[in-house]
């Protein structure tokens, strides 16, 4: 983790009818918050991971199908045997038909294509591996819900990272897992003078469930796969990552009725485009102001694999010199710092609310700076093989010399479209000054069903200036 100064009941019997079998009982759910802050070999993050805890905490509270119990571990735990212990007792009495919910911030390690999670108290400090956490975690009956906010924490499903490491330790029915970044990525954090702190990440998931946002479809139910695409779109720091890629299952559930429990001063922050093209170095966006503030915004640019909080370009909204900010909905631009050539890259939009002495991030989305010309080079590893109906992910690494807009599509054998992963999809900065993207093909067709044994085709394109570039390659699902 690194620092960075600038969330119908189907009736089934007939009326008057006797019920013939048991009625099963009533699913519970359960929850373990642990967040590490001192370390003896790595960086104090204070109190970033202790505000995450608590942020996460306040927003399982809201969740409308209530959790029995909530343990948290504000300061750490000493290593894998006291991790251990307090899996055992936050998930004690659960049963096959039960959800249980770990939540870990920390730094994360991935060196020699294993990734680890640092475990400690201050005082003790211990490295655990995913499969030490599987193993772990398997003793629990049920469904187990794993969030990782760490550093190169994709990792521990293998995703944003290619070769020996693309290996998915929780592959299987038991495990959904949301991470804040990719394997290759760093998971940055933030503080201010008010003893305030947190991830990028876990504010923009705790923010994202509590207002509904992530709701795609507004039916009082957040799964995982819109959790991860609110996260795609609202967190641009860092990529988050999910298994399964696609995943119905509930994550966070509210009441319809009931007001929505943001704590932002602003939102809506909607983009005119997310990528531009080099010669562009305007950025248009609106958002809404809910109640009067501050606002600034930072600019914060991706330089060789990093992005540069330490250098950002600053720039006080026009109706700061009148006080505040009044309500309603506004309209802005921003211009980019000038470059001798036209550049291409990435940048990172925030959008900084002050209220008093208190300043928040309040909104943040990401730009990709696209080419005005030239070969994208367009590259495509994958393995040769992979088992769908075990749960197995085909992982697609598409190398590109720059920012572009990538669509993805899989063909069979009968060169019937079978799926289509991305259509003009922006690309992202994967970290580790990688040039590439990472896709993932759960081995489903468009209807959701697992494909038949067979070869496909996978076929990656995009156009540069009107030109179109593609690239085809084969894999075998058994």
């Amino acid at each position: 983790m690194k620092r960075a100064l600038t969330l119908v009941l189907l009736l089934c019997a007939l009326l008057g009818a006797a019920r013939s079998e048991p009625v099963p009982a009533a699913q519970v759910q359960r929850a373990l918050l642990v967040g590490c802050d001192a370390f003896l070999t790595q960086a104090n993050t204070a109190p970033s991971a202790q505000m995450n805890v608590e942020r996460m905490a306040r927003t399982l509270q809201t969740d409308s199908r209530g959790y029995a119990r909530v343990t948290r571990r504000d300061h750490g735990v000493a290593g894998v045997e006291a991790l251990a212990l307090a899996v055992e007792e936050a998930f004690e009495g659960a049963g096959d038909r039960d959800t249980s919910l770990i939540y870990l911030c920390t730094h994360g390690l991935y060196s020699r294509a294993v990734p680890e999670l640092v475990l400690s108290d201050g005082s003790s400090e211990e490295l655990l591996t995913a499969q030490a956490l599987r193993e772990m975690l398997d003793r629990v009956p049920g469904r187990k819900i794993l969030v990782l906010d760490a550093c190169s924490s994709g990792a521990f499903i293998g995703k944003g990272v290619r070769g020996a490491g693309a290996k998915n330790i929780f592959a299987g029915p038991d495990y959904l897992v949301l991470t804040s970044a990719g394997g290759y990525e760093d998971s940055l954090l933030w503080h201010d003078r008010q003893a305030d702190g947190g991830s990028y990440f876990a504010q923009e998931l705790c923010e994202g469930l509590r207002t509904r946002a992530f709701d795609l479809d507004a039916d009082g139910v957040v799964t995982m796969a819109e959790a991860w695409q609110g996260l795609l779109e609202c967190h641009g720091a860092s990529t988050a990552q999910v298994y399964p890629q696609v995943s119905r299952e509930p994550l966070y559930a509210y009441d319809p009725k009931a007001d929505a429990g943001g704590e932002r001063p602003l939102g809506d922050l909607v983009l005119d485009s997310t990528a531009i093209t080099g010669g562009v170095d305007t950025l248009y966006f609106s958002f809404t102001v809910h109640r009067p503030v501050r606002v600034q915004y930072q600019i914060i640019y991706y330089r060789d694999g990093q992005w540069r909080f330490d250098a950002p370009q600053i720039v006080e909204d026009q109706e700061n010199a009148e006080g505040a900010l009044s309500p309603g909905r506004k309209q802005r631009a921003v211009t980019l710092l000038a470059e001798d050539e036209a550049p291409t890259g990435y940048v990172l939009l925030q959008i900084v609310a002050q209220e008093g002495r208190y300043a928040m991030l309040a909104g943040s989305r990401l730009i990709a700076v696209e080419s005005e010309e030239g070969d994208p080079r367009l590259g495509v590893w994958r393995p040769s093989v992979f088992c769908p109906s075990s749960g197995e992910e085909l992982p697609l690494y598409v190398r590109h010399a720059f920012p572009c807009r990538l669509t993805v599509r899989i063909y069979d054998q009968d060169g019937a479209l079978v799926r289509r992963l991305a259509y003009k999809t922006p690309s992202r900065p994967v970290g580790e000054r990688q040039d590439g993207s990472f896709f993932y093909w759960d081995g489903r067709d468009t209807a959701g069903q697992i494909v038949p044994a067979g070869e496909y085709d996978i076929e990656i394109s995009c156009a540069v200036s009107g030109t179109a570039y593609t690239r085809r390659t084969r894999v075998r699902a058994e």
